[in-house]
């Protein structure tokens, strides 16, 4: 089950998943650059730029396509293909301009005067303080994991506030980037850490994220994005599960694309021909469709929720997140089958299949994709307790 999307938004979409298919060899002959930068090259990001990625999530009124998670998630895995870091970056910096498009007018109107910007977050309060003062807030603090910072022209940090956690929108420029980035896996989203000390943010761009949570925001009455009346974190992992779904799918496919033609160094016997070959393959093809059917199912359930006018409820929001983490469970189980299948190749550095588990295996420990937690909240609410879980 896909979303059933209005005429020309469904072109879209087409238009935007056909040309991020097209980047692909391109991503592919960029892979080692992208990784030892450490950041996309500027290259992938001006192809980013002109296929319209970033906007294509944002409510059409600030010249995007309103494609919501359903958009991402599709681009996602197509970009995946190619490259699991710029995958990660395009489907955060789309989702980033539905978050700025609750933010107040003001805000808004600063942060889309160029065309659509990309938008970076730090959303860990952790090492994070911020004090009330006239006119705005006073924050300082260091966040982690701010993916695509290094091309960002804006970034959202987190801090608990007397009410609650705070979203505070910031120039980069007014940020310090701290090298922190050095990882076995995404190496090229350059999530780096973000710092700012006594840094003064207006009123206007202060946003508390109790409503969102809600779904309820500014832009949801400015804007008629349907998308708008979900609440945030529903839709905000379409872009982590995307690469997750994509990255295991091309994992499949260059598991197929080698094994055709390989044949054993001691038994003479072509590898295509052998039967645990077969099964490892059958049970991972099975999983990666499986849990990409069942996350496009979860979109369109979430989209129609959205256009009956009802709010939904704690249980669809939390069997949603669950169903995220679920799917990627058993899309990154099918690389790691593989990956154990792909004999003393795959660990060589920069082969593709090598590249494929480091990334899927990062991607995997995004807080989104937290099984455990997710599965423990399932069944205690299914056993009559409290969800006792935040972010649902």
């Amino acid at each position: 089950m896909t979303a059933t999307l209005p005429v020309e938004t469904d072109n879209a979409l087409n238009t935007l998943v056909e040309g991020a298919r097209a980047l692909v060899p391109a991503l592919v002959e960029r892979a080692d650059e992208t990784d030892e930068l450490r950041r996309l090259p500027d290259a992938t990001v001006q192809d980013l730029r002109a296929l319209g990625v970033l906007g294509m999530a944002a409510p059409t009124e600030v010249g995007g396509n309103d494609l919501g998670p359903v958009g991402i998630l599709e681009v996602s895995i197509a970009l995946a293909s190619g490259c699991a870091a710029t995958a990660w970056c395009a489907g955060n910096w789309a989702v980033h301009n539905i978050l700025t498009a609750m933010l107040q007018p003001e805000a808004q109107q600063e942060v889309y005067a160029n065309g659509m910007p990309i938008v970076s977050t730090g959303f860990s309060p952790l090492r994070a303080k911020t004090e009330k003062v006239d006119g705005g807030q006073r924050i300082t603090g260091q966040w982690d994991f701010a993916s695509g910072v290094d091309h960002a022209e804006w970034v959202v940090v987190m801090a608990m506030s007397e009410t609650g956690p705070l979203a505070h929108l910031v120039p980069r420029a007014d940020l310090e980037i701290i090298d922190t980035w050095h990882t076995t896996g995404l190496r090229g989203t350059g999530s780096n850490d973000v710092a700012a000390a006594d840094l003064f943010v207006p009123e206007h761009r202060l946003l508390p994220m109790g409503p969102p949570g809600e779904a309820q925001s500014i832009g949801r009455g400015m804007y008629a994005s349907p998308w708008l009346r979900l609440s945030l974190n529903s839709v905000f992992g379409a872009g982590v599960i995307g690469t997750v779904l994509g990255t295991a799918q091309a994992t499949v496919d260059e598991f197929v694309r080698r094994q055709s033609g390989l044949v054993g160094g001691l038994s003479g016997v072509k590898v295509s021909d052998r039967p645990e070959i077969h099964y490892l393959l059958g049970e991972s093809v099975a999983d990666v469709e499986g849990a990409t059917a069942r996350m496009r199912s979860t979109y369109a359930e979430q989209y129609a929720v959205a256009l009956s006018g009802r709010e939904s409820t704690m249980e669809e929001r939390l069997r949603w997140r669950r169903d995220a983490a679920w799917c990627g469970k058993i899309a990154t189980a099918a690389a790691d089958r593989l990956y154990a299948a792909g004999g003393a190749h795959v660990l060589y550095t920069g082969d593709r299949i090598e590249r494929q588990h480091r990334d899927i295996t990062a991607g995997s420990h995004h807080y989104g994709l937290n099984w455990d937690s997710l599965f423990i909240g399932t069944g205690r609410v299914l056993a009559g307790g409290d969800l006792n879980m935040a972010m649902i």
